[in-house]
């Protein structure tokens, strides 16, 4: 488990985090806390405390096994919305039924496997095994490349940033922006597209779209020259 020294990392990490944040004119408030918790296990009220900089104890940040394995109980049902059994664990894991006891009431540690499997079965991959600065970094990467490519949607940062997953994964708030943001490129698209179609001069703000396209790596130039072929009409149909 990480000491003071731990806990101490993760919040330089959130307040590097929540600076980012600010320079690219947003809040911590984008941040779905209920979702960084059922990530993480990390309580909201800790993860608020930790970006505000206040004292933490170590167990707040890193909890017990036996803790992190009841949160995952309770929070991740079955399809009819109840807990699962603890022989239901047991028998997806291969161990005892008493196995699961034990390990939920702190008397017994988890091997590698157990812990491993564990999380595979509750679709919670890296659970038990990210210390909690990397799970909390983890779980908040979207929501910063959601704030870096609205930025540069927007025209006020020079890097490039990839387009990667789905813009609903990380922040709700910022994904709204994001899709408005997107909106407002393919519009600009589409008006070039038009205007040039016309006949017309070659507006400004395409050649800088262009521009902009040319520098993206070509996987990611790929993904998004779809989403613009698709949103002018151009979209490859198979025959």
């Amino acid at each position: 488990m990480e000491n003071t020294t731990g806990v101490e990392e993760v919040a330089a990490a959130l307040a590097s985090i929540k600076a980012e944040l600010e320079e690219l004119g947003h809040t911590i408030e984008v941040i779905n806390f209920d979702r960084l918790t059922h990530e993480t296990g990390i309580a909201e009220a800790t993860v608020r405390r930790l970006f505000a900089g206040d004292l933490v104890a170590p167990d707040e940040v890193d909890l017990p096994f036996k803790d992190r394995l009841r949160f995952l109980l309770d929070t991740r049902l079955k399809e009819n919305g109840r807990k699962h059994t603890f022989q239901e664990v047991a028998d997806a894991v291969g161990v005892a039924k008493s196995t699961i006891t034990n390990l939920l009431n702190g008397s017994r540690n988890p091997g590698f496997d157990v812990s491993k499997d564990l999380a595979e079965f509750f679709d919670a991959p890296g659970f038990f095994t990210l210390g909690p600065r990397a799970a909390l970094l983890t779980a908040l990467e979207p929501v910063l490349e959601q704030a870096r490519l609205i930025a540069e949607l927007k025209g006020r940062r020079v890097e490039r940033v990839a387009l990667r997953g789905s813009v609903s994964v990380g922040s709700d708030q910022l994904s709204r922006q994001l899709q408005a943001a997107i909106h407002q490129v393919v519009e600009t698209a589409q008006r070039a597209s038009q205007e040039s179609a016309a006949g017309g001069d070659e507006d400004p703000e395409l050649s800088e779209i262009a521009a902009t396209m040319r520098l993206l790596p070509a996987k990611h130039r790929r993904s998004v020259m779809g989403i613009l072929r698709s949103a002018v009409g151009l979209a490859k149909h198979d025959d």
